[in-house]
């Protein structure tokens, strides 16, 4: 598809698995791409091969002209687009969301910032350094497995990417986009209680994430055994706990309420899959954990509620964070 120099324009931040397909699809909607990458002199893959996408959504591809590949945030000064995607790990939000707001005065618009990011307490992050009416969140329960550096392989899809504000905003402004990733093959639709959305991807994850990662087994093993079914409900109960002295809420009234939905609908459509914390510690990088049961333990402290699995599920995970991927 020929991209005309009047269409949107994305800068994306991040070449995970994430960044990748959303990548593929707004450019088959004709979006022109701009990529942020970490430091380096030497050509970045997505310079010399463009981006492969394959999978339950077929394949996509993105040539290599149709990318533009930066190195900085300092390299958007006084430059215009429409929307910024941040695709990183929620162990780089703080020092994304402080990059991004030394320069966000110098650029020609303020442009839609949408989190597709793990967890819960990122957008508090990004507010610290930009408006609060320009941060967005996207939840994506779609499984993205990063082949190479340059290709992705989309495995699971739960539901539609949603799309909305935590800070209560109008989702109006973020049609575009939301019909621009639809067009380009995965799902997607504006959310009117992204807060809700939010929650709720945040107790799958809690619920399977670590424990999964320390065991070392798909989440459909997990369901199975008695031990690790009597944890994963537990930190169910403990994040509701949570919610009902915080004031937030999620789209079931109970864990108990909750817990029937996972089982019966949530866990064996990916009994297979294997955590990305999981894949994190094999690697020896650092996970999110502290985004996920950190978060909900830090929330239990500030409002006086127990959450001793969520708490030693993140002291554990960070326990095994430290050993280097070759110990035995």
């Amino acid at each position: 598809m020929a991209v005309r120099t009047e269409n949107p324009r994305a800068v994306i931040v991040g070449a995970g698995a994430v960044g990748l397909a959303l990548g593929t699809c707004l450019h088959y909607a004709g979006w022109r791409l701009s990529y942020v990458v970490r430091d380096g002199d030497a050509p970045h893959p997505l310079e010399e091969h463009g981006i492969r996408r394959s999978g339950i959504f077929g394949e996509s591809i993105v040539p290599a002209t149709a990318i533009d590949v930066r190195r900085s945030f300092e390299s958007l000064r006084d430059e215009d687009f429409h929307v910024l995607l941040v695709c990183t790990k929620t162990t780089s939000s703080t020092d994304v969301a402080r990059a991004l707001g030394a320069v966000w005065y110098t650029l020609a618009r303020e442009p839609l910032v949408v989190l597709c990011q793990n967890g819960w307490g990122n957008a508090e992050r990004f507010a610290a350094w930009m408006p609060r009416d320009r941060i967005f969140n996207a939840r994506i329960i779609t499984g993205f497995r990063r082949i190479s550096a340059h290709a992705v392989d989309v495995t699971v899809h739960a539901d539609s990417i949603h799309l909305g504000s935590l800070f209560g905003e109008s989702t109006d402004a973020l049609k575009p986009l939301c019909e621009a990733i639809a067009i380009g093959g995965i799902p997607c639709e504006l959310s009117a209680d992204i807060q809700a959305d939010l929650w709720a991807k945040v107790l799958y994850n809690c619920l399977l994430n670590p424990l999964g990662a320390l065991v070392g087994v798909p989440y459909g093993a997990l369901g199975e055994c008695e031990e690790t079914r009597n944890m994963i409900e537990e930190v169910a109960r403990e994040i509701f706990e949570v919610l009902a002295r915080t004031g937030h809420h999620t789209h079931w009234h109970s864990a108990e309420a909750y817990l029937e939905t996972f089982y019966r609908d949530l866990l064996p459509p990916t009994a297979q899959h294997e955590s990305s914390m999981l894949q994190d510690l094999r690697a020896g990088r650092p996970t999110e954990i502290d985004a996920l049961c950190g978060a909900v333990t830090r929330l239990g402290i500030a409002h006086d509620v127990q959450t001793p699995v969520n708490e030693a599920l993140t002291r554990l995970v960070h326990l095994a964070e430290r050993r280097a991927p070759s110990d035995p």
